[in-house]
């Protein structure tokens, strides 16, 4: 009897991705929904892929992994940027990128020229400062992106270095719990209920992930 292989699955995703971007690109004007969709369709297929694998950094290596994600990601944040829609190009890039990143911080070698609180401190800066432009150019789409920049990079954090210590966690927690507050009071208090609300609920799911250390060290 032949045993099941689940390293096939990506190439299902594959087929099916292509197929809609394929689809897009000839039909649709709009790229990076297309991209999205596409993208959205593929990784379900890559998770089974790794989850199931026997040796998964064996059949997915890492460091593969990691250039597709990014030299895919940079390109569709460009072309955001280029053609005045910053913020889904920022989705969109985040969502190709951040799951490659967290593969390979989990299954390969460190290549990040930057220390893993250092790259802590900048990916928290990026979501912050994407969630502030979201306030002002379109929130929704910023939350978004904040939320997968900043968990990811606190989940990065956690594989490179077990998390942070004990006073260190709990700072950020206040931090991340009082910004919170903040900014949904102020968003409020703006007449901007439902927008603080998003921004309020990104940055406690940050401090969430920061809590969740304690219990995972």
């Amino acid at each position: 009897m032949s045993r099941p292989v689940p390293e096939a699955a990506p190439i299902v995703g594959l087929v099916l991705a292509f197929a809609f971007a394929l689809f897009g690109l000839l039909f649709s004007s709009d790229h990076l929904a297309t991209a999205l969709v596409s993208v959205v369709l593929l990784y379900p297929f890559v998770i089974f892929g790794v989850v199931r694998s026997e040796s998964p950094a064996d059949v997915f290596l890492p460091d593969a992994v990691l250039a597709v994600g990014s030299l895919g990601g940079a390109p569709l944040l460009l072309y955001g940027i280029a053609t005045g829609r910053p913020l889904f190009g920022a989705l969109v890039a985040a969502v190709v990128a951040v799951p490659p990143a967290l593969y390979h911080a989990r299954f390969g070698a460190s290549v990040n020229p930057l220390s893993p609180d250092a790259t802590l401190l900048v990916g928290l800066l990026a979501a912050g400062g994407l969630l502030a432009y979201g306030a002002a150019e379109g929130l929704l789409l910023g939350a978004l992106s904040a939320a997968l920049v900043g968990l990811g990079t606190v989940d990065y954090h956690r594989q490179r270095e077990d998390g942070l210590d004990r006073r260190s966690r709990t700072v950020a927690l206040v931090a991340c719990l009082g910004g919170g507050l903040a900014a949904f009071g102020a968003l409020t208090v703006a007449g901007r209920p439902t927008e603080g609300l998003a921004a309020g609920a990104v940055l406690v799911a940050i401090g969430a992930a920061f809590a969740a250390d304690a219990d995972l060290q």
